[in-house]
Order: C-alpha cells, then sequence, then structure tokens
C-alpha cells in the first residue's frame, strides 16, 4: 500500500524548467522513504531536480518500472518482505525487464546482508551501504554519482540508437544512384537525425573533374531544404549570403569545418577531388550537442564515401547516356527514355536528322570547330523541342528527338520549326555557317508496341530517303521504303569484290548536231552485267552505289576508262566531246578533282574535249562546294549542261545563276509532244529560254522521224536517241564513227 505521507513530492518547477531527474526508494520502511525525502529536498543536479517514487514492497516497485521507463536511479531495501526481496527485485530488473540503464543502489539495515562481488558484477549494481552509514551528504553523494552514470549509459545508448539510425539512413542514401536523388536523401536523414526542421542544402561537383583539377566555379547545389529549397542547381556564388558563401568556399578549400553565427560547413573529403560540403544553418555546438559530436563525424564521412561513389556512377552512367560534344542524350539514352514512355503505350514520334554537307564543313573549318557547330546545333534543336521526351546525338552529325504524338500536322510542326531554328547561320568566332537540317520520321501509335531499335531504324530509312532523292529535307517512313533499302543493299552487294563480281563496262550513245546531223559528242553510259550474263538495272545500281559509298571508286573508274576509249577513237575529229554523267555523291567528295585530272593526263585528254552532266537536284541547296566543282570544270574548258531538265525543281529564270553550258530536255517530254500539246508547249518554251540565256538545247530520247523534224524547226542545238543510234559498245562505235557522213562539230 501506499501510504498519503509517502505521495511523490512534486518539485518546484518554478525554479528549473527542465524534466526532473526520477529517483525510485524501494523500502518497507516508511521513516526511510520521509527521511530520503527530507534528504533530498531542493536538490538539483545540472538544473534539474529530483521526483521521488516510492514503492514499499518489491512487488510495488516492478508494478512502478512497469509504468515509468526513465527511472534514472533506484535506491533498493536488500531485505524487505523477505531476506532475498531486494536482490530478486534487481534480477527482475536486469534480466526480465532487460533494463540496463536505472543505475541501483543497495541499501540494508541488517548488517550481514551485502551482496556478493559477483552479484554487483552481475546485475551492475552501483553501490551497496547500510542505511545507518548514510548521512544525507553521503546519500546525495551517492545518488549524483549514480546519476552521473546514468548520463553516461543513457548517451552511449543514445549513440547506439544515432548508429543504428545511421546504418538505416545510410542504406536510404547508398541506393541512390544519381547525385541530386543522392543529395535529397541526404538532407532527408540528416533532419531526421537531427529530430528537427533545418534550413540546409549539399554542394558539390555534377561530374568528375577532369584530371582531378577542381574548379571551384562548377560548385553548385545539388538539393536544399527549407529556406533554401529555392537555390537548388544554383552555382555557389549565386547564395544570396556573403557569409554563408564564405563558410562554404573556406570549408571546400581548407577540407575542414567551418562555422559562422549562420551555421556550420562540413567537408566532404573524398579521394576522387568530388569536392563537396553539408552546410545546417544551426551552430555546430547545438548540432554536436542533439546529435553528438562523433555521430556527426561518422554521418559526415559516410555522406563523402556515399558521394564518391555515387558522383563515380554518374560519371560511368554520362559515358553511357550524356554525349561528350554536345551534352545531350547518347544513342543509349535514347533507347531508355524510348522504352520507358513505350511501356506506357503513347503515341511517339522518332525524328533522325542530319547536317548537310556536315563532311563539307568539317573539311572547312576542322575537326575541333565542327565539334563546336555539332554543340551548337544540339543546344539550338534543345531549344527548340522543349517538349521533347529526348534529344539525343546518334553520331557524328546525326540527331535523334523523341516527341508524343504522331500525326500529320505534327509532323509539319516539328518540319517548320527545324526549318526557322536553323534559318539563322551558326556563328564561330568570325565564321558563320549556314545548312539545312535533313530529316526523317517514323512513329508508333497509341496501344502499338513497337522496338526503340526498329523505329530508330525506320526513321533512318526515312532519312536516307532524303539523301538518295535531294527533292525535299525530310520524307515518312514507309513500308515501301525498307524494300528499297533491302534491293540497294542487295545490289550493293553484288558491286564489291568476291567470287562471282559484277562486270562493269561502258556504252556510247552518239549526240548529234541538229543542224547537219553530225557528230557532236557521245555520252558514256554505264553497264552492270552478272557473271551469268544477265544485264542489271542501272538507275538502280548506280542508286545502291551511291548508298553503299562506293560511288567514287566506280566513278573514278568511269572516268579513267571512257576518257581512254574516248581518246583511242583516232577517226572522230577533235571537235567531237565526251559527255560524262556526274553523281551528287561525287560531287561532294574532294577526291573528285583528282581523278578527273589524273584520268584525263593518263589519256592525253583536255578537258576541254569534255561535257559533265547534272541533274537539277545537285542545286537544290545551291551549296558551294557543287558550285565550286562546275565552275572549275569551266575554268579548264569542259562543258557543263543540266540532264534531264523538266523533272526536278529548276525554274527557267534561275538557270541564269548557274555555272552551266546547257540543258537536255528530259525524254518524257520529247516522247509526247506529237500527241500532247502541253507538252509541245513546254519544250517551246524551255527552247525559246535557253536560246535567251545562250545556254545549248539538246533534245533527249528522239526516236521519230516526226521528233526531229520538230525539234529541228524549234532551232534545238543537238539530238539524242534512238532515232539514231542506241547505246554503242566501244567496238561498235568505231564502225558508227566511220559511217557518218561528216566531222563532228563542237557542242555548245
Amino acid at each position: 500500500m501506499v501510504m498519503d505521507f509517502l505521495a511523490p513530492v512534486k518539485p518546484r518547477l518554478e525554479k528549473s524548467k527542465k524534466s526532473p531527474w526520477k529517483i525510485l526508494i524501494v523500502d518497507d520502511d516508511p521513516d526511510v522513504h520521509e527521511v530520503t525525502r527530507i534528504a533530498v529536498s531542493g536538490c538539483l543536479f545540472e538544473d534539474r531536480p529530483f521526483e521521488l517514487l516510492h514503492a514499499l514492497s518489491a512487488e510495488e516497485a516492478r508494478v512502478i518500472f512497469l509504468e515509468e521507463d526513465d527511472i534514472a536511479v533506484a535506491l533498493v531495501d536488500v531485505v524487505m518482505e523477505s531476506d532475498t526481496a531486494g536482490l530478486g527485485l534487481v534480477s527482475w530488473i536486469r534480466s526480465e525487464l532487460d533494463n540496463q540503464f536505472t543505475r541501483l543502489i543497495l541499501r540494508t539495515g541488517q548488517p550481514g546482508y551485502a551482496p556478493q562481488t559477483d552479484v554487483i558484477m552481475k546485475f551492475d549494481i552501483d553501490g551497496y551501504a547500510e542505511k545507518a552509514e548514510l548521512s544525507r551528504t553521503k546519500l546525495i553523494t551517492a545518488i549524483i554519482t549514480a546519476l552521473l552514470g546514468y548520463k553516461l549509459v543513457m548517451s552511449l545508448e543514445a549513440n547506439r540508437q544515432k548508429l543504428k539510425q545511421l546504418n538505416a539512413h545510410f542504406a536510404a542514401i547508398v541506393e541512390k544512384n544519381a547525385l541530386s536523388d543522392f543529395a535529397s536523401a541526404v538532407l532527408t536523414e540528416i533532419t531526421q537525425l537531427i529530430g528537427q526542421p533545418v534550413g540546409c542544402f549539399l554542394c558539390g561537383l555534377d561530374a568528375l573533374p577532369d584530371y582531378g583539377i577542381v574548379d571551384k566555379s562548377n560548385v553548385r547545389v545539388l538539393a536544399a531544404l527549407g529556406d533554401f529549397a529555392d537555390k537548388t542547381d544554383l552555382p555557389i556564388d549565386m547564395l544570396g549570403d556573403d557569409t554563408i558563401r564564405a563558410s562554404v568556399h573556406e570549408c571546400i578549400e581548407t577540407l575542414t569545418s567551418s562555422s559562422s553565427h549562420q551555421g556550420v560547413a562540413l567537408p566532404l573529403v573524398t579521394r576522387n577531388g568530388m569536392t563537396g560540403a553539408l552546410f545546417l544553418a544551426m551552430p555546430e555546438a547545438e548540432l554536436e550537442e542533439l546529435v553528438g559530436s562523433e555521430v556527426v563525424q561518422l554521418f559526415v564521412a559516410n555522406v563523402a564515401l556515399g558521394y564518391e561513389k555515387t558522383g563515380l556512377l554518374e560519371h560511368i552512367r554520362n559515358l553511357a547516356y550524356v554525349d561528350r560534344i554536345t551534352g545531350l542524350s547518347t544513342f543509349s539514352g535514347f533507347i531508355e527514355t524510348f522504352q520507358r514512355h513505350a511501356a506506357k503505350h503513347t503515341s511517339l514520334l522518332v525524328v533522325h536528322s542530319d547536317i548537310q554537307r556536315f563532311r563539307v564543313i568539317v573539311d572547312g573549318i576542322g575537326d575541333e570547330k565542327a565539334g563546336a557547330v555539332l554543340k551548337k546545333t544540339g543546344h539550338r534543336l534543345a531549344q527548340t523541342f522543349p517538349d521533347a521526351l529526348s534529344i539525343a546525338r546518334k553520331e557524328k552529325d546525326e540527331f535523334l528527338i523523341l516527341l508524343k504524338g504522331g500525326e500529320d500536322n505534327r509532323i509539319q510542326d516539328v518540319v517548320a520549326r527545324v526549318e526557322d531554328a536553323f534559318h539563322e547561320p551558326i556563328t564561330l568566332d568570325d565564321t558563320q555557317i549556314t545548312f539545312r537540317m535533313r530529316l526523317g520520321f517514323a512513329a508508333v501509335g497509341d496501344g502499338e508496341h513497337q522496338e526503340a531499335e526498329q523505329l530508330v531504324r525506320h526513321a533512318s530509312i526515312a532519312l536516307n530517303d532524303v539523301r538518295q532523292k535531294r527533292l525535299t529535307n525530310h520524307a515518312v517512313f514507309h513500308p515501301l521504303m525498307q524494300e528499297a533499302a533491302f534491293e540497294r543493299l542487295r545490289l550493293a552487294s553484288l558491286l564489291t569484290e568476291g567470287s562471282d563480281k559484277t562486270e562493269f563496262f561502258l556504252h556510247y550513245q552518239p549526240i548529234m548536231q541538229a543542224r547537219d546531223e553530225s557528230i557532236a559528242s557521245f555520252e558514256a553510259l554505264m553497264r552492270f552485267r552478272t557473271p551469268s550474263g544477265n544485264f542489271l538495272n542501272t538507275a538502280r545500281m548506280i542508286e545502291a552505289a551511291e548508298t553503299s559509298g562506293l560511288i567514287s571508286e566506280i566513278g573514278a573508274w568511269i572516268f579513267k576508262t571512257a576518257f581512254a576509249e574516248f581518246s583511242a577513237l583516232s577517226a572522230v575529229s577533235d571537235q567531237v566531246r565526251l559527255n560524262v554523267n556526274l553523281s551528287p555523291q561525287q560531287v561532294q567528295a574532294n577526291r573528285i578533282y583528282k581523278d578527273i585530272e589524273d584520268a584525263a593526263s593518263a589519256a592525253g585528254l583536255s578537258l576541254n574535249r569534255l561535257v559533265f552532266e547534272v541533274t537539277e537536284g545537285l542545286f537544290l541547296n545551291n551549296d558551294q562546294v557543287t558550285l565550286s566543282l562546275l565552275t572549275w570544270l569551266r575554268n579548264k574548258g569542259a562543258k557543263v549542261v543540266i540532264d534531264d531538265f523538266g523533272t526536278g525543281y529548276s525554274s527557267l529564270s534561275y538557270l541564269r545563276k548557274l555555272p552551266v553550258d546547257g540543258i537536255k530536255i528530259d525524254r518524257s517530254f520529247i516522247m509526247n509532244m506529237e500527241q500532247d500539246p502541253d507538252a509541245l508547249a513546254v519544250v517551246k518554251s524551255i527552247v525559246a529560254v535557253a536560246q535567251a540565256l545562250d545556254l545549248s538545247v539538246t533534245a533527249e530520247g528522239v526516236e521519230t522521224d516526226g521528233q526531229r523534224k520538230l525539234m529541228r524547226e524549234l532551232r534545238c542545238d543537238y539530238l539524242q536517241g534512238y532515232f539514231y543510234s542506241k547505246p554503242l559498245s566501244s567496238t561498235d562505235l568505231i564502225a558508227f564513227v566511220q559511217k557518218a557522213a561528216g566531222p563532228g562539230v563542237a557542242v555548245g
């Protein structure tokens, strides 16, 4: 039973706002309780009063222990309801209750009941005394000594719990593989460890420094909480408070903590140069009081290790997913983003683009500046498509854009945005570079499934279609394009050397002077034949050669062979010329100058006996490479004519701006002009304008006498077609020349 006069004495809390020390008196003698109460009345330890709890038996003490979990000291009578009641209570406290924190002082009024040494050690007993010996001073001394012990074990337990917390915190932190996520996790865990909200931020590098050299200007805020929440991603030099900025700078430069009235900056010391700091807007002393200096040090050390590890992982990830030249995503990163959005069954549009004439740009300004062009191109694309799910550099000058939606209006919007973005030239120092982007599109609709690589391949096929046709700057993938691409690949394989090599040879078709129908020129025409003797479609083989990159090699062979065979025609006048076709891909290759000169030199042929035929598509972009080559040829005495005129984009008025000497009207107009008044009208217009511009006119596809007569009436300069001769082998060409009525007249 608990008697009224043993009720706990209410401490006078007005003297101290701190919580009291709870001290339990366990004794079956009420007088002992009263004497103890009087002895400690008004006592304070570390500005905290004593609050006495009373139990007249071991059983009552057990009830109190079960109700109170923060009893600091228990003064226990050894002999109460039984000779072993006190020791039994002590054993219960330590073993069954598993309370290792409350400090125990044993007291007895009966000599001879002192506990054995092994009992004192087993149950971690702080003291033993006979009641008769306990003066007020000795009692208070014993209690304070016990309280010091209680503080110590509770501090050790708090540190143990914090270390346990740290392990959990570190597990949550270390699993983060992105620096921003890692930094956010660090701040969350440190505030939980402190146990109260605090303004804080973690700053550092977002990439491994090159060669271990740290540029402090690259240190930025990786994550922030509280009053600093709006500072995320800012360089530390843009922190508003001069004191905080100086503290962080000092911390990073000296790799030691730096304190000010604004807070404390703790260094993240790493082995790989990933410098950083954790700033907490609270005094260092308060931080250590709340958490413990050892825990703070351990936390920061582990954060530094995690920062180093995460920085390394981010560096490795950047190598795989961030393009070092442009800062855009890599192809791998693009594929990963595509797969993430495709899993949501979203309608997606892939745009595969490249820089037209990039090889020419590289040759003109060098690799280093060309890298700067790529960087600025990527920057413009990023600015142009803020809604892009991903923008990547695939390789060289090729870029990929991933967008939502694949509707026609979406595609037209992309085309318009790209054209607008690159309307202005890119400026490098004092050099301005203007170019166009070519675009290939491929889309996957809502709910449809398509692998990322397959859709990119479709966009690439569409882009290759743009490169081949040169009629526009964009194309949308169609399955027929894939079939055509496969056919080009098959045909290209026939061009490579192997056990069964395709035979190359030339035929020549005469071009006649319309005025007197004498020989004016011969057009060299490429032919391909399989080992089995079957002829292959020339146009498709040339296209395959262009796609496979073999066109320059084949072109060089044509120059060498045609020039040599033409020079061997001793029966023709030296005013007769040789017409040779140029492929757009040939024109873009630097080697073409040397190929032409070497072949002409080997054949002993002057360039003023050559006519080079080009298509209208060659002038689509009016690029300087094309114009320079054609100007060079004309300066060397050669002539340049536009082949298949009327089927491309050229306007008659545009002709006067081009470095050409004549045009060849496409056979489709010539073949139909006898039956189709519109075709005849077109032919008349072409001839009239060409004559006004002092350009020669050649009619292709002349097969009937009616066509011959019409073109002569229109005063066309040259006639070519089956009416005069089909294309002939070099042997048959000699026989044709011998039958000719008279000497040729130079074209133009």
